[in-house]
């Protein structure tokens, strides 16, 4: 496979890029040294409860969407309570979606839809494009900010075939230093419960990535499902985005099973990695680097998280 050795090997276009922008927050910790403990993978801004112990619905993502779009274009203030009037469900509940919504980047602190929300509103309203709700899984999934997500699949589905509730409140026993027992005790069952009830019953049950196996075992597929080439580099520019900012290339290893990468989070083999790869590299979206001693892969300039999303789900080739 040719090499491309320029840092750049494109012209920026500078309007499709201001256009199709939105920021990722960096994440410092020292996630690539060896023997990374789960002590050492949580960052002072981690959260330990995100959906309130309730599965996240699409029918209620897609709602709050559309509810906030119509207050936004009839310029009225928007008053959180509504917002749980409008889904006629309790406020706790609402409160678990919006907090999931966000860390999803589709809304803003204040309940303002973002670029990213209003492309997925326009495109997707529904969400239920496949493709889409693998980057929604990739976004939570590899937030080392959200404890409980990133750890069910960047720890333990990555070391257990099968795993428990007792599993993971085992593991969280850990963090004692970090929350009290008492939270600890609190929040991981009824968080965590929420969680694979997501992906079991909620709005990421179409990924078919959790099975529960009996009233308290659940299982993680792992190299069964086609992720589009797409939805791969848009997750790779996110893991950039998140713990290499401004890096114009990264290594394929950590692509494929560094902490919180694409290999690991989507589930997916070295092979498999390398094969998204490949064709991205084909159809000109990056460039894999092999020779001279690298085995990197090195970005378009123009090429942003947001962007690559946009043409995946507008269908643009």
């Amino acid at each position: 496979m040719p090499t491309q050795p320029t840092l750049f090997d494109d012209t920026p276009k500078k309007q499709k890029l201001d256009f199709w922008k939105q920021e990722i927050e960096p994440i410092q910790i020292q996630k690539d040294t060896a023997n990374t403990e789960l002590v050492d993978l949580v960052p002072p801004s981690a959260l330990l409860a995100l959906t309130r112990r309730y599965d996240i619905q699409a029918i209620h993502i897609s709602r709050i969407l559309n509810y906030l779009n119509e207050k936004a274009s009839e310029g009225e203030e928007i008053v959180r309570e509504e917002i749980s009037k409008e889904l006629a469900v309790t406020w706790a509940r609402t409160e678990g979606t919006l907090n999931v919504i966000r860390k999803l980047h589709l809304i803003t602190p204040h309940n303002k839809l973002t670029q990213f929300g209003k492309l997925v509103l326009s495109e997707n309203p529904y969400l239920d494009n496949t493709g889409l709700l693998w980057l929604f899984h990739y976004l939570l999934s590899s937030n080392a900010n959200l404890v409980l997500w990133s750890h069910l699949f960047n720890g333990l589905f990555f070391k257990l075939d099968e795993i428990s509730m007792q599993d993971i409140t085992q593991e969280m026993s850990i963090l004692s230093g970090r929350w009290s027992e008492k939270s600890l005790k609190d929040k991981v069952p009824g968080e965590s419960g929420g969680i694979i009830k997501t992906y079991v019953e909620g709005f990421l049950k179409p990924l078919n990535l959790i099975t529960k196996l009996d009233r308290n075992k659940y299982d993680c597929s792992s190299n069964t499902h086609i992720i589009p080439d797409l939805i791969w580099l848009s997750a790779i520019l996110i893991y950039r985005d998140q713990y290499y900012a401004g890096a114009p290339s990264l290594e394929i290893p950590l692509i494929v099973d560094g902490n919180f990468s694409p290999g690991r989070i989507f589930r997916q083999d070295q092979a498999s990695v390398r094969q998204a790869l490949d064709q991205l590299h084909n159809a000109g979206m990056l460039s894999v680097e092999t020779r001279s001693g690298l085995d990197q892969v090195r970005f378009k300039r123009d090429a942003t998280w947001l962007s690559v999303a946009a043409q995946y789900l507008r269908g643009e080739s």
